[in-house]
Formats: C-alpha cells, structure tokens, sequence
C-alpha cells in the first residue's frame, strides 16, 4: 500500500552506479524517506544524496531531474513518493 505524496517518476536508471535519474513535480530533500512503486517495484529508502547537473546538491526542485543513490532496483516509470511522517515524530518536542 502506498501512503505519501507523489514527487516525480524514474525516468532512467544507472546500475553501473546504483543511481536513478527522478523528474520532480514537486520538491525532494536528502533525508527525505521514499518509496519507489512500480508494476514490479516496490521499495523504501532515505535520500542520501543527491545531484543536479553534475552537483551535490541538498534539494531537488520540480521540474528538476536529479540522481539519487539506489538501495534496490527500480525501473523507468516508477514512482517515487515522499512518505508522511511517523505517528511520533508528529508530537511537538518537550511536550
């Protein structure tokens, strides 16, 4: 089941490197948690790194296409969305 906020798809993918090149619609950070979905993918990561235009960069902005380190195999096409935060990390600190 995918719960979180589509951010852009796979559109091509380097597994000499273990990166995929994501066209954003809407903003990523590294740090960000992820899933990539697909007819035969579906897996979750953090965003360790990313770059843009041969530059480590810390945001993807839309219209963007970014290369982002890959923990497992994904596909052209696939999507990639943000997961929501956890149940706990939503309660205000100190509190």
């Amino acid at each position: 089941m995918v719960r979180g906020l589509k951010v852009g798809n796979v559109v091509q993918v380097d597994w000499r490197f273990r990166r995929a090149l994501i066209a954003l619609d809407l903003s990523l950070r590294v740090g960000d948690e992820i899933q990539i979905v697909g007819p035969e993918t579906d897996s979750r990561q953090t965003v360790t790194a990313m770059e843009y235009m041969r530059e480590k960069v810390t945001r993807g902005k839309p219209a963007q296409k970014v290369w982002i380190p890959l923990v497992e195999r994904a596909r052209p096409g696939d999507a990639v969305v943000i997961m929501p935060p956890s149940e706990e990390s939503e309660e205000p600190a100190g509190e």
